[in-house]
């Protein structure tokens, strides 16, 4: 698995990135539930192919259906891998690449250096070399890597990671280059694949008819609040993999004003949800879950009423590894109209 050497790795990187470019896909949404989803929904996917038609990259299963949204990270400090190895071209696909893009574009670009460039190829890849002829009488036994660049990280480069070109059969796994794949960094860069649905807290009273100095009673039902899991794994080698859970926690209220008193009491219970309904044996008591609104809305708009929902993460690696990520959040707002009445209806 000997990699390209140093001036043919520097430019081999500049000539592939330019011709494989990240697979980018609109995240999208359920629908809309009358609140506005906060959380990461740009919708940047993971180079999930080798090149437009190859043999496989990182893989996530489920893939994400544009259904739902992103876990936003609460550990500031913590980021996914901003690059990482996996497979990008079959043995045909790395040797048409070469005679037809690379080294085309290296005797024009590179003067002096372009035959030097072109004769480490040669001997490393070339008929005659270790991988004779770009390994391609070995099409269907692996694969050739090269460096990908993580559109889920804030800088998305490959700046971090060295630029190699290495072949690695299907049944053995890669070498351990920095940034070579490992169930933990799978687990990483699985994180941002994590579809959380979208929930919105239920109110009673409901949302447009809330009441001063009235509690108001918050839940989730357990149903919407089921652990979301999803697996990453590179094309073509089993053997290396990591599935990531997100558990919901609890969910935190934020009323959207300074005038109200937060009822925080708002973990998952035992029963699998949050917070539960009002009910006529409630009268005169205070909700674990929930918020009481002091002062109405009058004509300076509605409230922002926000539930965010905290996910626990963890992951499991298919070498019997494991541990947990930083927990993540996603949560939807809805507007909420405070009235200075009386009368109670709920």
């Amino acid at each position: 698995m000997r990699a390209l050497s140093s001036v043919g790795a520097l430019v081999g990187a500049v000539l592939l990135l330019s011709t494989a470019s990240d697979v980018a896909t609109d995240g999208g949404g359920r629908g809309d539930r009358g609140g506005e989803v906060r959380g990461d929904r740009n919708g940047n996917k993971l180079n999930t192919s080798v090149s437009d038609v190859g043999v496989g990259g990182v893989v996530f299963d489920p893939p994400r259906s544009g259904a739902g949204g992103s876990l936003t990270g609460r550990q500031t400090d913590w980021s996914p891998p901003p690059c990482y190895y996996a497979p990008r071209w079959s043995a045909s696909e790395f040797k048409t690449w070469w005679d037809t893009y690379a080294e085309p574009t290296a005797r024009k670009t590179e003067g002096t250096d372009a035959q030097r460039i072109i004769d480490q190829h040669d001997e490393t890849y070339g008929e005659g070399s270790e991988y004779e002829d770009h390994n391609i009488g070995r099409e269907d036994e692996g694969a050739w890597w090269t460096v990908h660049s993580n559109p889920n990280h804030p800088d998305s480069s490959t700046v971090s990671c060295e630029s190699r070109i290495f072949w690695v059969d299907y049944d053995d796994t890669p070498p351990p280059y920095p940034g070579a794949p490992t169930p933990e960094m799978l687990a990483e860069l699985a994180y941002a694949e994590v579809e959380i649905p979208q929930l919105r807290a239920e109110l009673s009273p409901a949302a447009d008819a809330q009441k001063v100095n009235l509690d108001t009673w918050v839940w989730m039902d357990a149903s919407d609040l089921a652990p979301v899991s999803v697996t990453a794994s590179i094309s073509g080698y089993s053997q290396l993999s990591a599935t990531v859970t997100a558990t919901p926690s609890r969910v935190e209220l934020d009323p959207g004003t300074a005038d109200a008193t937060v009822h925080d009491g708002c973990a998952v219970g035992a029963d699998g949800g949050v917070g539960r309904p009002y009910t006529s044996s409630d009268a005169g008591s205070t909700p674990a879950c929930g918020v009481t609104y002091h002062r109405a809305t009058h004509n300076g708009g509605p409230y922002p009423f926000s539930a965010t929902v905290v996910w626990e993460v963890s992951w499991e690696g298919s070498d019997g590894s494991g541990a947990t990520l930083p927990d993540g959040e996603f949560g939807t707002t809805q507007d909420v109209t405070v009235q200075e009445i009386q009368a109670i209806v709920r």
